[in-house]
């Protein structure tokens, strides 16, 4: 009898087909599926034996078939939503100034007078000028609407004179700690703001002063954002939550049924209105929820982003004397909160891009003893990592969680920010897996893209528009697959997802190639022929020979 079958006439079988339980194998042939969960595998001969009247049968016809895909870091509710409400930059791809504000003035025709425009997504290194658009270009294209453009990961906004008025942010106005309001020669804000100096133009803050999107719109953009996870071979996300109502979205959409996507939730504890005791009252754990809704743990963010010169660093940005980054929050606070996480038996997923920041994170992690209870993560860590931040990293236990896919996304950017040298020691992922460093790899969308086996050619070859970026620090197929599968699930404790054994659930991928036996070159010609997830296929069912 083939491996776990204890009974006849599973719902569906997976015949003649290459199918991996995890990225080391073993390689059989078929797999059955009850109730969502595996329930057998084998070879093709020994499972045709369990199809009964009821059962579906799918020939693979020598597909191969591995565990789903894990994006372990993620702001889906807000991808989610920029794609179908703001202006998507990203998507729109503006070449210059000019090509921002057309797009600007284009969204104010179509608006009542005093309807916020917003946008995402915009980066100073994709625009000819080398800069975003200020308060005054886009107080041209808009003067009856205030706007909020925001950069790649909201660390920097770019605002007209309205919408600064409704933050009252003018000449006489400080910089706050972590945060730099942008001026002219003057000393008038230019309307570029970076970290906390935007707080009260960011939705995450409870001062904030731009409308918030009704529910029943919020819900409508999850659920079209969810198809195209199921498009990329994507079965759980780690969502990085802001605010209360993006996890009571996720929480309506599960007592729906339809929330199609496993959801762990991260909570931001910091700049947040949501708060650790409140959490605690709540009786918010890790491990709290069920299958497709779990809470994993709180995340904390230290420094801003180094494409934005805002990564607090030890050596100063290129042509920016004196700016070694921003720190976010204070080394103190930083530990108590860490440390109170701890103690309620929270997952810690802390944010920091640059090696001062990273520093401040392990501090922190050592104070708190958060070790003793991991395993924690830390999130980033790009610019300047060390040995010695990497062996302390080793010794704390931490996760590395990374975004292999900026490499190809943002290489212009570290070029304008970094000398060729840092640009070069960016993500040194091969120096951390040869120091035993588990690295879980996902997308941070929307600051970076989101299909995963662009991020894999990406940790492999290191490659960006033609240009190698760190050579030696590339990595295995087979490890940087890992880090997209069965790594993030066994490094936040899932029981019943990741690899495909018996008992565990039915979340895979059909790909039209064997990624793992592939050259490099042709990993370029792999794709998703179709994903189930809990046993149902969401995407692509026709793809596969029935």
């Amino acid at each position: 009898m083939p491996t776990g079958a204890s009974f006849r006439s599973p719902e569906l079988v997976l015949l003649n087909g290459r199918i991996y339980r995890t990225v080391d194998g073993p390689i059989t042939e078929a797999l059955a599926v009850h109730g969502g969960t595996i329930v057998a595998t084998g070879q093709t001969a020994e499972l045709r034996q369990l199809d009964g009247p009821r059962t579906t049968v799918i020939d693979l016809a020598g597909r191969t078939v591995l565990p789903s895909f894990v994006d372990s870091h993620t702001h889906f509710h807000r991808a989610a939503i920029l794609r179908q409400l703001f202006l998507d930059f990203e998507t729109l791809g503006p070449t210059s100034v000019a090509d921002v504000v057309a797009r600007v003035a284009e969204r104010a025709a179509d608006l009542p007078p005093g309807t916020w425009i917003q946008g995402d997504s915009l980066t100073a290194a994709r625009l000819a000028e080398g800069r975003l658009p200020d308060r005054r270009e886009l107080d041209a294209a808009a003067p009856l609407h205030p706007v909020v453009l925001r950069g790649i990961g909201k660390h920097v906004v770019a605002t007209n004179s309205a919408a600064l008025a409704a933050a009252g942010i003018d000449r006489e106005t400080l910089d706050p700690a972590g945060g730099r309001i942008e001026r002219d020669r003057d000393g008038e804000p230019t309307g570029i703001l970076h970290e906390r100096a935007k707080l009260r133009l960011d939705t995450s803050d409870p001062r904030t002063v731009v409308p918030r999107l009704s529910e029943a719109d919020r819900r409508r953009a999850l659920r079209a954002g969810f198809g195209d996870l199921h498009r990329l071979g994507i079965s759980t996300i780690h969502e990085m939550v802001r605010l209360p109502e993006e996890a009571d979205d996720f929480a309506a959409l599960r007592a729906e049924g339809e929330l199609t996507v496993r959801t762990r939730l991260f909570y931001r504890i910091h700049e947040s209105p949501i708060a650790l005791d409140h959490l605690a009252t709540l009786g918010i754990r890790r491990g709290l929820g069920d299958d497709w809704l779990r809470i994993l743990g709180v995340k904390i963010s230290i420094d801003g982003w180094c494409i934005f010169r805002n990564a607090a660093v030890y050596e100063p940005y290129l042509h920016d004397a004196g700016n070694t980054g921003l720190l976010r929050i204070e080394p103190d606070d930083l530990t108590r909160l860490t440390a109170a996480a701890n103690r309620q038996g929270l997952g810690i997923a802390l944010h920091a891009v640059g090696a001062r920041a990273v520093d401040a994170a392990l501090d922190a992690l050592e104070a708190a003893g958060a070790a003793s209870a991991g395993p924690y993560r830390l999130e980033h860590g790009h610019l300047d990592l060390g040995d010695r931040q990497l062996r302390r990293m080793r010794e704390l236990g931490l996760v590395w969680s990374v975004q292999p896919g900026f490499l190809g996304a943002y290489r212009r950017d570290w070029e304008a920010a970094l000398d060729p040298d840092r640009v070069q020691r960016i993500l040194p992922l091969r120096r951390a897996e040869t120091l035993g460093i588990p690295i879980i790899h996902n997308s941070d969308v929307p600051s970076g893209p989101q299909a995963p086996l662009d991020a894999i050619r990406s940790a492999v070859t290191r490659v960006a528009d033609g240009r190698t970026i760190g050579a030696g620090e590339g990595v295995s197929i087979r490890s940087a697959w890992r880090g997209w599968t069965t790594l993030p699930s066994s490094a936040s404790g899932e029981s019943r997802v990741g690899p495909l054994d018996v008992g565990r659930a039915a979340d895979l991928v059909v790909f039209n190639g064997d990624p793992l036996e592939c050259s490099i070159e042709d990993l370029a010609a792999l794709a998703v022929v179709a994903t189930m997830i809990d046993g149902r296929f969401v995407h692509g069912a026709d793809g596969v020979a029935r």
